[in-house]
């Protein structure tokens, strides 16, 4: 019977000359499991630091209570500058985190008070203070309030990306809230 339904709408509005038909705004809940699925179709990132380089890995998304979401990603931080012979490579983890929002504008997913919860070097020494002084002082420099970024051309995101008018997180899932016209 909805099926039908559906003909009757779309005839009735054929037969009127209604140009669109809209339907009820639908909700797309996203776990941490499909949100890091998500995420790590974007990785490895590489970052351009002053002085070196910050090679991102392995994201796990993490919802942080009922505001923030985070990603936690495994890192190797190098310098290498042959001519000053300067070879160092250290590793660790690190966790972001944020209020997620959505410009519907610009279709750029946002995240509102960034900041990095964790930063943890697998050793500690005069190189990891340096590069975690180095990684700090270029988030401040480059890091916006919100922080910004594309939605991810993600095989489940494409099919409705253009519908998305908002993002939301309750602290169980990200909600995607759809509108078809």
């Amino acid at each position: 019977m909805p099926l039908a339904l559906a003909f009757v709408v779309l005839a009735l509005a054929l037969l009127t000359g209604v140009e669109r038909v809209y339907a009820a705004p639908t909700t797309v809940p996203i776990s941490d499991k499909l949100a890091t699925s998500i995420a790590a179709d974007l990785f490895p990132v590489t970052v351009k630091l002053d002085q070196g380089n910050l090679f991102l890995t392995n994201p796990a998304v993490l919802f942080l209570g009922q505001e923030r979401i985070g990603m936690q990603v495994r890192f190797q931080a190098y310098d290498y500058r042959p001519e000053q012979n300067v070879a160092i490579s250290e590793t660790g983890e690190a966790t972001i985190s944020g209020k997620i929002g959505y410009d519907l504008g610009t279709r750029q997913v946002l995240l509102y008070d960034p900041r990095i919860d964790r930063l943890a070097f697998d050793q500690k020494n005069a190189a990891t203070q340096g590069f975690s002084d180095t990684i700090k002082a270029a988030w401040r420099a480059q890091v916006t309030n919100p922080l910004r970024a594309a939605l991810p051309p993600h095989p489940y995101l494409l099919p409705f990306r253009n519908n998305i008018q908002s993002l939301s997180y309750d602290g169980t899932a990200i909600n995607l809230t759809l509108s078809y016209e």
